[in-house]
């Protein structure tokens, strides 16, 4: 109704003909699907309501009350849909077997390699299962001496941990320790009545090894760290990664990629590069 008369005004006022056309045009608002279920839609002017509800669990809320807004009900599976899904890795197909292997499932990387031991060596499945065997056995090939080095330091933090208990608060080992190791003055008895005067008397010559050797470990554990910044793999991974190469170097018929994701798993190995 007033268009008409607002078109007439001067052409430096175009400002005030913008503010009063937003105020004679009528406030139509749609209301959306989310309205009825009580979540309020998100306004593209107001950034504190954008701020405080996040776009994606918007969508989201609304997903979820389509279907009781829209007054319909999903279709619920019959008998026959549930036995046709698929209980076990080997009845699935492998499109979904690949999708699962490629998201690191290690039971779907393992079929995904039965399956390819079938299609090269023209086998049954209980015949590549047996050839998995020995695809398995050259995984595990070094690994003794390989975890060597990792169950020595474990046994040895192990004993060091028991064994600093008594070391500090127990009077008759820290008075073994003492005389055989030590050699220092032995504090009065009076000031070795509870096991807290024993640890006092001890830590006098037990402070110096254990901040010694945390700060030691600590100095490792940051060099550890610099190393994997820089891209360069600590020995355990370097050490699985050469025995992931030398067991798709092993089986040259498979594909390497499949060989590789698989050895990767056995060895414990989240991904080759």
């Amino acid at each position: 109704r007033h268009q008409g008369w607002i078109l007439l005004l001067p052409r430096g006022t175009m400002a005030l003909r913008h503010s009063l056309c937003r105020v004679a045009r009528p406030a139509v608002r749609i209301p959306s699907i989310g309205a009825y279920h009580g979540i309020p839609p998100l306004s593209s002017n107001d950034d504190a309501q954008r701020s405080a509800m996040n776009m994606q669990a918007h969508q989201m809320m609304l997903s979820r009350n389509f279907s009781a807004a829209v007054g319909m009900e999903g279709v619920k599976p019959t008998l026959d849909v549930a036995k046709e899904m698929p209980r076990e890795y080997y009845e699935m197909s492998n499109k979904l077997i690949v999708k699962l292997s490629i998201a690191g499932d290690e039971d779907a990387v393992a079929e995904r390699l039965t399956r390819e031991v079938m299609y090269v060596d023209s086998l049954d499945y209980e015949a590549a299962l047996a050839k998995l065997k020995a695809i398995d056995d050259a995984c595990n090939a070094g690994k003794t001496l390989n975890d060597l080095p990792y169950k020595a330091g474990a046994l040895t933090a192990y004993v060091a941990a028991l064994a600093s208990i008594p070391l500090c608060f127990h009077l008759d080992t820290c008075l073994w320790f003492n005389e055989g190791f030590v050699t220092t003055e032995v504090a009065e008895a009076k000031d070795l009545e509870t096991w807290l005067e024993v640890g006092s008397w001890s830590w006098t010559w037990m402070e110096p090894p254990l901040g010694q050797i945390s700060f030691f470990l600590l100095c490792l554990q940051m060099a550890r760290q610099q190393m994997v910044n820089v891209g360069i793999k600590p020995f355990g991974e370097r050490t699985r990664v050469a025995r992931v190469q030398k067991v798709v170097a092993a089986f040259p018929q498979y594909q390497s990629e499949i060989v590789e994701q698989y050895a990767g798993v056995q060895v414990g190995l989240a991904a080759v590069e």
